[in-house]
């Protein structure tokens, strides 16, 4: 099986989360999911932990 995943080519883009692995539970047992997301910040690493509830000085 081969996956591709070609994210949008933006200059301004100067952080980028190209995946998100987590743990799903199908029939009630545990699976890995991978999923492909190419989600970017054009403000960085800040911006990046902003999104996900970090406070930044």
């Amino acid at each position: 099986m081969t996956w591709t995943f070609r994210p949008a080519a933006d200059p301004a883009i100067r952080a980028m989360v190209m995946a998100e692995f987590y743990r799903h539970a199908v029939d009630g047992l545990p699976v890995w999911k991978l999923r492909a997301l190419g989600q970017g910040w054009a403000d960085g690493l800040g911006g990046l932990a902003r999104a996900h509830g970090v406070q930044i000085d």
